[in-house]
């Protein structure tokens, strides 16, 4: 273990203590981009005045030059893992580490009280192929994100997951759709984790006003502080929580978030959810997986 993943080791073994964050960043400054530790530093700021953002003015130029950073391609340094899948396809998630955030479009107080690992970008169609072995989707290519695939598909693509990775340590599942919110804002609270603006979307989501009425292979656009693409636009991407409403059989409906292809600017906002019954299935319905130890408090 070199210098640098032991840093990141220690940030997922203690992810509220401050001081690893800021020596990663110093270590980035020597090291490595001192770009990445500005973003790094900014990002943390962030994270740490999201609860109360109009008693801190200076939040707005911080986050405009967190998206300047993340938009010319600086990458955030942040903890990740990956898992390869059959095929040799590899699936990358990114460290959430636990906080709180406001949430919402009320904007109330939500505590995420264990960090987790979230796959960097939506399930593409060359991983549900590695895993699952079909090919559901309408739009076509395997580095677009899946779709056609409903609440009750997601659940069996996650049993084969973790069958084929019993052992380690860890389950995958859908996030919850605090944790998604929360992944998404990344210590932002405006419409997108990229400001208020549909000009601000544009170049980190794919929807109705740019995405040609088509899904885009993932990972094409901008990164939020997390390193999670296309948590904006896309697919919707559904999640383990519960929705307000229960199908002819009984079933409840999930809720789905981030928005998708076709969407207005306005439904691919973080505080946008939508529910559908477990079993249907759209071109606009895709996923993102959650990783946690399979041990509680682990």
């Amino acid at each position: 273990m070199n210098t640098l993943e032991g840093l990141l080791a220690g940030i997922v073994a203690e992810p509220l203590e401050e001081t690893r964050w800021l020596v990663l960043a110093d270590y980035l400054d020597e090291y490595g981009d001192p770009h990445c530790g500005e973003l790094l530093r900014l990002h943390r700021r962030l994270l740490a005045t999201c609860l109360e953002p109009d008693a801190h003015p200076d939040r707005a130029a911080w986050q405009a030059r967190v998206v300047e950073l993340l938009c010319a391609g600086v990458a955030p340094c942040v903890p990740r893992g990956t898992v390869m899948l059959p095929g040799g396809v590899e699936l990358a998630l990114a460290f959430v580490p636990p906080g709180a955030f406001l949430m919402g479009s009320d904007h109330h107080r939500v505590e995420i009280t264990r960090g987790f690992f979230l796959g960097i970008h939506p399930v593409t169609q060359a991983q549900w192929k590695a895993v699952i072995g079909t090919e559901p989707s309408y739009f076509k290519g395997p580095d677009r994100p899946v779709e056609e695939v409903s609440c009750d598909d997601c659940q069996e693509f996650i049993e084969k997951l973790n069958e084929a990775e019993k052992g380690q340590g860890y389950v995958y599942r859908l996030p919850t759709e605090a944790e998604w919110e929360y992944a998404c804002r990344a210590g932002t609270t405006t419409d997108y984790w990229s400001g208020n603006s549909e000009a601000a979307l544009e170049c980190v989501g794919w929807y109705g006003a740019n995405s040609r009425k088509e899904t885009h292979p993932v990972g094409r656009l901008a990164a939020n502080p997390w390193g999670l693409h296309d948590v904006h636009g896309n697919v919707w991407e559904w999640t383990n929580s519960l929705g307000d409403y229960e199908d002819e059989y009984g079933a409840s409906y999930r809720v789905s978030r981030g928005g998708g292809w076709f969407s207005a600017g306005v439904d691919c906002r973080a505080a946008s959810r939508d529910s559908d019954p477990p079993s249907i299935r759209y071109s606009i319905l895709g996923l993102r997986l959650a990783r946690v130890p399979s041990a509680p408090g682990k």
